[in-house]
């Protein structure tokens, strides 16, 4: 009669116990690497759309900066104001997320204002751990019009505050 580990019982039978049958944890490397894969695909899954609308919040924060900035210029307002009313349009509606949004810039030509706004997106998931702020940059751009007192738009040749086309 063998030993207790692997050996052949009393009547000659092999149990299957031994070195070469032991099969415990063959999975094991195959259920990590699944289980890994599933939790990126998890995090892409939930951080991936959400970034999107990040993204196309901060745009239209942008567009909305540029909007009030060019009414700022346009009813008299200078280059500082139009900033100051960009930043204070920008602090008055915060993003989808809560992340804190700054005016970069304000530019203008002509009737045109672009504003440029500056905003992040903090990852929620397992991606946080290979990046965990991703920043968010947008610009966004205005036209600035009279309208006559029958509500028709007037075409301006430049803004006040602003730089003439060449």
């Amino acid at each position: 009669m063998m030993g207790a580990r692997g050996g052949a019982h009393c009547d000659g039978h092999s149990s299957g116990i031994g070195v070469r049958g032991d099969r415990r944890g063959v999975y094991a490397p195959f259920i990590a690497i699944i289980a890994s894969a599933l939790l990126l695909l998890g995090g892409i899954a939930y951080d991936a759309p959400r970034l999107t609308a990040a993204r196309q919040d901060a745009a239209h924060a942008a567009s909305e900066a540029a909007r009030v900035a060019a009414i700022t210029i346009a009813s008299g307002g200078s280059h500082a104001d139009a900033v100051e009313a960009a930043e204070n349009r920008m602090g008055a509606h915060p993003l989808i997320y809560g992340e804190e949004i700054l005016v970069a810039e304000v530019n203008c030509v002509g009737t045109r204002v672009e504003v440029t706004v500056v905003t992040g997106y903090v990852m929620r998931s397992v991606l946080a751990v290979a990046r965990n702020r991703q920043p968010i940059i947008a610009i966004g751009g205005a036209e600035a019009v009279l309208l006559t007192p029958y509500g028709e738009p007037e075409a301006l040749d430049y803004l006040g505050e602003c730089p003439i086309r060449i």
